[in-house]
């Protein structure tokens, strides 16, 4: 009763009941007041609110466990910097986030400014999500459910949005999108008020409230605009009337010009204060209208709206949804779509136009991060999946319905949770840049890319960190290849005589390029002496290869190293002979035995002088299969003759010297498989995936997946039902770690595979089946006819590939199947080579994954994506068939990434005959 003010209220002076100053009801008014407060605490009111704190509670903390810990590349980091400083951003400028996140960074003093402003993007997100599933109940509402299921299908749209990939990566990073969402979703949020508003006072309140999101949202991001579209339209299919009433709308209006204003003015006035990446000019209309207006980058916008580009932007349309939501949530929202285009005709037009529209333009945009551009999307989805149990006629089925939605929505953030986990102990960033702004030659000037640039400033102007070098972003110039713009710049700047350090990886002539912590020097030839740290190296192969020096190019991460990864070198030699014919560099894995396990080769250019220093870097493959230990890396050099190889002996006699030691540590995280198991063993050993790689023909690789604990003479032997069997031992294990081997089957036909183990003794080691039923022999799944499976570099895997031969002349697609082994947070580039059945390159198309829509630092662990590449067949090519292969390499380092198959150096990935 105290909740309710009718039942103590201060009675009047002249009251004959004034004892004190609260006045107590009449008896004969205590029961209905009951009543009345028993209505009140009904679950229908208050039980929305309690659901809509939990969302925000339990979206905010993890969203909070899952943050970035601190400084970021590219966008995210000029966002840190311009939030910190008060600076202006990229175009449009994006000046209410920046007032934002400037006012929660000076509010929230935990760690460091970029830290806190990666943890604003979680407090947003989270706020979306309630107004996403506030919109949700009351649409629900609108079409009949009870306040239960409505309840529930907010729930579910809340949790479908906030385990999008996309989506939750945004709300652990600096970023602007958050921001946008935020209103997007609060635009929603008005509309579903408007359409149930009681009376038109109610109504009246919700258009305030959507002019006030369309005009901030359109100030701060002005792609929402193709959204709106599709808002106002509902709009007036709600209230046709509307337009006639100037009276309820000029309100609003002024309301949303305000919004949209009022922020803009941010602009000139940090533009006339020379804020940090303020542009010149800003102060002036021309120059504002310049920045807002985006009109640097106009020539992007429905770039790929054409016959040719389309058709290939559509084919990816599959692979953007399903990188954000498994296909359960996929098919409910669809089925949404399906039942409200028969029965609320208008809410169709707002979920399936916003959807369409929004994604149509974000496919044709020239842009290499369509995921991102996409987020608007995911709004409908999610409410889509709300909606559905709202439109299941039984009220029972409608519950179930919600609990099945709420679950499927559990087990996509189940899936994408350890990989936000993970990344929230990334300090990838701090430990490129650091160390390269750190050890800079006095008053360097470092030419860099837009991804390292930003954060390079946030060290100098946020931290204070080595002032006196230069760092000068390289941009895109119209009409200008990239490698001519870096070229040209260098060759400006080498009169000034003054250090050159580079973050890409470029060779000029005339120039060497040295690898320099996480990036390179650049000095002019010749070059005589190493210039960075390296450990010393003094032996000479066959009187004309001199190694000076060596280092490991992964040591400033401090990570220990697992089987599945790769190891970069960097050598340092010269020339003290002839170098005809061109002798090789070869890295060499042994294990404790002896034994070569591994092994990275490199020819060396002739074009030097005696004496003169060179840099070779050299990347050392990991293999999976490679059990947990001590190895040795030596290293050899050799000629390549008509009579084979020779070896160049040291000047002591050995081919190799040894260069250092790595060790392996067992893994304690599974290993990422595409069949998952759970066989267990008698005696511990546990199958926990399977995978089959045919990318040679007639041959069957399986790579076998166990946890431990296994011990010594274990053996695993896999056999078809036709008769093709191999076996492989099995090293020994720990408990609670993991290892993968692999086994080949020749001949194999696509029949039954089955598995068996066997001890020391040859023993029979029993398998558990169902109900724990002993088995001797394990069935395994059965192996697609196209199935692939090959690491690259412990990043990425390829797991498919197919082709659309066409005639000479024509371009053909070649789609490969790409799929994250674990968060990444590289660039990678994927470079597919078309050639001709004796090795002549046809034709080759080096982009990022998925035509450059879908970036691999937006990859978590288990993202596919199908990555298509198109490449032309020469008119006059006359040979019938065509092969290709394809490489992968980060794009700025230019690092290759390795094959973790010691079978190929590059991933065939079939023939074809050319009609």
């Amino acid at each position: 009763m105290a909740c309710c003010p009718a039942a103590w209220s201060p009675c009047p002076p002249t009251s004959p009941e004034r004892r004190s100053y609260f006045c107590f009801p009449p008896p004969d008014g205590i029961i209905p007041l009951l009543m009345k407060t028993h209505r009140t605490l009904h679950i229908r009111h208050w039980a929305p609110n309690l659901a809509d704190g939990a969302t925000f509670i339990v979206a905010l903390l993890a969203y909070i466990a899952t943050a970035a810990p601190g400084l970021l590349p590219a966008d995210a980091g000029e966002f840190q910097l311009t939030a910190a400083l008060l600076g202006v951003s990229h175009p449009p400028g994006y000046p209410l986030y920046t007032m934002l996140g400037h006012l929660f960074i000076r509010l929230l003093p935990i760690g460091t400014p970029a830290y806190r402003l990666n943890l604003l993007s979680g407090l947003l997100a989270a706020g979306a999500l309630v107004l996403i599933a506030r919109a949700t109940r009351l649409w629900a509402r609108q079409l009949g459910a009870s306040p239960t299921v409505a309840l529930g299908g907010g729930l579910a749209a809340a949790l479908t949005l906030g385990t999008a990939t996309t989506f939750w990566a945004q709300a652990t990073i600096a970023n602007v999108r958050t921001l946008a969402i935020f209103f997007a979703a609060l635009a929603l949020y008005g509309l579903a008020r408007f359409a149930t508003a009681a009376d038109r006072r109610d109504a009246n309140r919700a258009l305030i409230l959507l002019a006030l999101a369309l005009g901030l949202g359109g100030s701060h991001y002005p792609p929402l605009a193709f959204v709106a579209i599709f808002f106002i339209i509902y709009l007036l299919l709600t209230d046709p009337h509307l337009l006639a009433q100037p009276r309820r709308w000029w309100r609003p209006l002024l309301v949303g010009l305000v919004g949209f204003l009022l922020p803009l003015a941010y602009l000139p006035i940090r533009g006339a204060m020379n804020a940090p990446l303020a542009p010149n000019s800003l102060d002036t209309l021309p120059g504002f209208l310049h920045h807002f207006l985006a009109r640097g980058f106009s020539g992007d916008m429905f770039a790929f709206a054409n016959s040719s580009d389309l058709p290939d932007r559509l084919a990816l349309l599959p692979t953007l949804f399903s990188f954000q939501f498994n296909i359960y949530l996929l098919l409910a929202a669809l089925l949404t779509l399906v039942m409200l285009a028969r029965r609320e005709g208008r809410l169709f037009v707002l979920l399936a136009g916003s959807l369409t529209l929004h994604t149509f333009v974000t496919i044709t945009y020239r842009a290499p991060q369509t995921v991102e551009y996409l987020m608007p999307t995911y709004l409908p989805i999610a409410i889509a999946v709300g909606l559905l149990p709202a439109l299941a006629p039984p009220r029972l089925r409608a519950l179930a319905l919600c609990l099945l939605l709420l679950c499927v929505g559990f087990l996509n953030g189940r899936a994408h949770a350890p990989s936000f986990i993970e990344l929230a102990q990334d300090h990838t960033t701090r430990q490129t840049v650091e160390p390269l702004l750190e050890t800079a030659p006095a008053d360097a000037l470092i030419l860099a890319d837009w991804r390292w640039a930003t954060p390079l400033w946030y060290l100098q102007q946020v931290e204070g960190l080595r002032p006196d070098v230069e760092v000068r972003y390289v941009y895109d110039i119209p009409g200008e290849e990239y490698w001519d713009t870096w070229e040209r710049i260098v060759r400006e700047e080498a009169a000034l005589d003054r250090p050159l350090l580079l973050t890409h990886f470029y060779e000029f002539s005339s120039y060497t390029t040295e690898p320099w912590e996480t990036g390179f020097l650049l000095r002019p030839r010749p070059v005589t002496t190493p210039a960075a740290a390296t450990a010393p190296l003094n032996v000479t192969f066959g009187d004309r290869v001199q190694m000076i020096g060596y280092s490991r190019a992964d040591l400033h991460t401090r990570l220990p190293l697992h089987p599945g990864q790769a190891v970069e070198f960097v050598l340092a030699w010269r020339a003290t002979g002839p170098l005809d014919p061109p002798p090789s560099l070869t890295l060499v894995l042994l294990d404790a035995d002896g034994r070569r396990v591994a092994q990275a080769d490199r020819a060396l250019p002739t074009d030097l002088a005696l004496g003169e220093v060179r840099f070779e870097r050299l990347t050392l493959p990991l293999y999976p299969t490679l059990p947990p230990g001590r190895y040795r890396v030596t290293l050899g050099a050799y000629t390549v003759t008509a009579a084979g190889f020779e070896t160049l002996p040291t000047g002591d006699g050995p081919d190799a010297v040894p260069l250092t030691d790595l060790e392996l540590a067992p893994l304690s995280q599974p290993p990422f498989t595409l069949h998952p198991q759970t066989v267990s063993f008698a005696g511990g050993p546990k199958l926990v995936g399977v995978d089959y790689d045919r990318s040679l023909p007639d041959v069957l690789r399986v790579y076998l997946r166990w946890r431990g604990p296994v011990g010594d003479g274990i053996q695993a032997q896999v056999q078809s039902v036709a008769g093709a069997e191999a076996a492989v031992l099995l090293p020994p294990i720990p408990e609670e770690t993991y290892q993968t081997v692999a086994l080949d089957l020749h001949g194999f036909a696509g029949e039954r595979l089955l598995l068996s183990l066997t001890d020391e003794q040859g023993q029979a080691q029993a398998a558990a089946g169902r109900w724990g039923w002993p088995l001797q022999e394990v069935r395994l799944p059965v192996p697609a006819p196209g199935a692939r499976f090959v690491p690259l570099g412990g990043e990425i895997a390829v797991v498919g590939a197919a082709a659309r031969p066409t005639p000479p002349g024509e371009t053909m697609a070649v789609d490969v199947t790409l799929v994250a082994l674990r968060p990444l947070t590289a660039d990678d580039g994927i470079s597919v080579r078309l050639m001709a059945p004796d090795g002549r390159w046809l034709d080759r198309h080096d982009i990022q994954p998925a035509l450059g829509a879908i970036p691999t630092l937006k990859w978590i662990r288990g993202s596919r994506v199908l990555d298509r590449h198109l490449l032309r067949v020469p008119e006059d090519f006359t040979g019938g068939e065509v092969q290709a292969a394809l490489v992968a390499y980060e794009r700025f380092r230019m690092t290759t990434l390795v094959p973790l198959d010691g079978r190929f150096s590059e991933v065939p990935l079939g023939n074809w005959t050319i009609p």
